[in-house]
């Protein structure tokens, strides 16, 4: 009963990989004013073509060979993270002017709106030291496990993984001070509700657990 299941999953593979590289195959010509796109279709320096085209055709080749080849599907995602980091950092940081438009719903309204150069950059920017530390963090840990993970790797890789930490701060921050100021306004309604501060009942009755001396 399997062998049916197993060949529409292979097939289903087979046609979801290939969609991805044809998707990937027209901006990559696009570079070298190949087919029926061209450089002018680029919003961009060229290269950006080949860098988005590639990350489709690496997800496509994934999908196609991942699973049968571990080392191949690895080295393709990390081609994939950094084509991803080469685009963000140049809308953040590339020559040039630039304009993004975003929108958004609320209660059933709908609002679409334009940002120039400074306020497109800085979302990006944020996105661009994220990538950053997860290509830097990407690439020792590829190399640690190639290499069979060499205690020389071992530093780098805990420095990396700081790097990535740091760099999601612009986005972990604000998390936790919001987090930390809903908590902090619940417990003033509690204390103007009842008169007293909330108690963690749960963390209490353990910490009195511990001191209680086992019976002997």
């Amino acid at each position: 009963m399997t062998g049916p299941k197993k060949k529409n999953s292979l097939v289903g593979n087979i046609l979801i990989g290939l969609f991805f590289i044809a998707a990937g195959i027209f901006p990559m010509l696009a570079t070298f004013n190949i087919g029926p796109l061209g450089i002018r279709d680029i919003n961009g320096p060229a290269w950006l073509g080949l860098a988005a085209g590639g990350i489709f055709v690496a997800a496509g080749c994934i999908v196609l060979f991942g699973e049968s080849a571990p080392a191949v599907k690895k080295s393709l995602g990390l081609l994939i993270i950094f084509g991803l980091t080469a685009i963000v950092n140049w809308i953040a940081f590339g020559l040039g002017d630039r304009v993004c438009s975003g929108s958004f719903s609320l209660f059933g309204f709908f609002s679409e709106s334009s940002y120039t150069d400074l306020a497109c950059r800085i979302p990006f920017g944020i996105a661009a030291l994220i990538m950053n530390g997860i290509l830097f963090y990407s690439v020792i840990a590829l190399l640690q496990e190639i290499s069979g993970g060499p205690p020389q790797l071992a530093g780098l890789l805990k420095l990396a993984q700081w790097v990535v930490l740091i760099s999601l701060a612009p986005i972990l921050v604000p998390f936790l001070l919001v987090l930390i100021g809903r908590g902090a306004l619940d417990a003033v309604r509690i204390r103007i509700k009842t008169g007293s501060w909330p108690r963690n009942e749960t963390f209490i009755k353990k910490r009195e657990e511990k001191k209680i001396p086992p019976a002997s």
